[in-house]
């Protein structure tokens, strides 16, 4: 299967930072723990010897790789409307409206449920815009999958924040991105800060109220705009009660204009000709219109079958196996060369 040309990032949307190459990025060691934990609550042998045989399979480049996915992404919804210029939903070509629906996610989930560690509800879309986002999570709850989403937070729905808060959500981030109004609107054009603000305190005092709260996470995408909010950035996520702020460095920019000026949080890359990409043999991805995708990040349009495919035939079929042969062979297929995030250490 020949994939379409994806559209390419602005130029310097990937601008590598000169400080050395460190195999675990510092943002991400406040993670740890909380990964952890999450890992001895719904794991369990076959889920663990499934997690060890996958990597095997990512060391030694399988291109039939005998583990099933640890990790699973659904895309609940195809459409974000608010603008962002570094994100990949406004850099790639448009997408045709979507939502994908509970007996689709459970299509595509169910065959690996036994031996998925961790499900993410968010990619290209705006994944709060799904009415069955909350039954999604609470089905991937009853099957010992811990749960994660990511959101703008821009609906306006207390019942809806209800049900998503005692769904079984495990990870919650709220992309906040921003400490003022001005900001905010450079950061995300069509948003309302207004509204984030008031449905983070809705959140907070729902959250409050929950004898297993999800875990959460306030995200922070640094750019020169928003860099020297971070201050008060921190001290907005200790009021909230936010379990870590988590400062994350973006791949896709305007321009260079928008590079921070500290260098800590440039983009950290391998050095050249060292390709960390382990999605072929660790991840699933099924958009919300009901088709697979190989990856987590690039936003190249690339389906690996049919909507509706069999998942199982889906994760060795012919296409990615394609893709797996060409990271053995050293020439990588043509949707992974165009992808500016390859590079990009694990964790």
């Amino acid at each position: 299967m020949s994939p379409a040309s994806p559209r390419r990032p602005y130029p310097g949307a990937l601008t590598p930072t000169t400080r050395p190459y460190a195999p675990l990025p510092l943002f991400n060691l406040r993670r740890l723990p909380r990964l952890a934990e999450l890992a001895w609550r719904y794991g369990g042998a076959k889920k663990f010897a499934n997690l060890f045989a996958a990597e095997r399979d990512y060391r030694r480049r399988a291109v039939r790789p005998a583990a099933r996915p640890y990790l699973f992404r659904a895309d609940p919804d195809s459409e974000c409307d608010v603008n962002c210029p570094y994100c990949w939903q406004t850099l790639a070509p448009p997408r045709a409206p979507a939502k994908l629906s509970l007996a689709a996610f459970r299509a595509g989930f169910d065959p690996f449920a036994d031996r998925l560690l961790l499900t993410f509800f968010h990619f290209f879309g705006e994944p709060t815009w799904n009415d069955e986002l909350p039954a999604m999570i609470a089905h991937a709850h009853r099957a010992r999958s811990a749960t994660y989403l990511s959101t703008n937070l821009q609906r306006d729905d207390d019942a809806y924040h209800a049900d998503l808060l005692s769904s079984g959500l495990d990870l919650l981030t709220i992309n906040l991105d921003a400490a003022t109004p001005e900001t905010y609107r450079r950061m995300k054009p069509r948003a309302d800060f207004d509204r984030l603000r008031r449905n983070i305190e809705r959140i907070v005092a729902k959250r409050r109220t929950l004898r297993r709260p999800p875990h959460l996470v306030f995200q922070v995408l640094v750019t020169r705009f928003n860099e020297p909010e971070l201050p008060v950035l921190r001290d907005l996520a200790r009021r909230w009660g936010a379990d870590y702020l988590d400062l994350k460095p973006t791949g896709f920019l305007p321009d260079d204009s928008w590079l921070p000026l500290d260098r800590r949080h440039h983009l950290m890359q391998n050095p050249p000709g060292r390709i960390s990409c382990a999605q072929p043999w660790t991840n699933l991805t099924l958009l919300a219109d009901g088709r697979y995708f190989p990856c987590c990040a690039f936003p190249g349009d690339f389906a690996l079958a049919a909507a509706g495919a069999d998942a199982e035939a889906v994760w060795n079929g012919e296409a990615l196996q394609a893709i797996r042969a060409g990271f053995r062979a050293g020439e990588l297929h043509e949707f992974c060369r165009e992808c500016p995030v390859a590079r990009i250490p694990r964790f």
